[in-house]
């Protein structure tokens, strides 16, 4: 809550992922009253699929009262499913729920064909249908960089 040169850093995640070819997430810590309206979450998800790709994951998190905002709400879980529904509709193809374990929006579905790619639960993976960067029930290119990509195990 105390970044004040926010646009600095959007351009660092630009340059990691255009000059440094970097792997490139967005996480946003949705804060009611503070960044939760509509206006500024469509930013955020335009923004990303504008300047680092529809492929690039935007994580949207429950806030928790900490520190110096105790005074406001934990994010509830329909604010979190309304910003998951703007990152799609803005053309974002991975747009998960986070800090709500067992939410079905943790979880990796192939936007080409629907199906389960990496299931989640906290801080635990099952991966399910990737073949190294891919669907391997569809084919497609899912932008994952992971050293376990080939059947199950846990994506890092």
């Amino acid at each position: 809550a105390k970044v004040t040169h926010w646009r600095e850093i959007l351009e660092v995640a630009k340059r990691a992922k255009d000059k440094w070819n970097m792997h490139v997430e967005v996480v946003t810590n949705i804060i009611p009253t503070m960044n939760d309206d509509d206006q500024q979450l469509e930013g955020i998800a335009n923004w990303i699929k504008d300047n680092l790709g529809e492929l690039t994951p935007w994580h949207v998190t429950k806030f928790y009262p900490h520190y110096n905002i105790i005074h406001l709400p934990p994010t509830p879980i329909s604010t979190l499913e309304h910003a998951y529904d703007i990152g799609k509709k803005a053309g974002l193809k991975f747009v998960y729920a986070g800090n709500v374990p067992g939410h079905k929006s943790e979880n990796t579905f192939c936007y080409s064909c629907g199906k389960l790619i990496v299931e989640r639960f906290g801080y635990q993976t099952k991966v399910i249908g990737l073949d190294d960067s891919k669907c391997k029930f569809c084919g497609a290119e899912l932008n994952f960089r992971t050293s376990r990509a080939k059947g199950g195990g846990h994506h890092d």
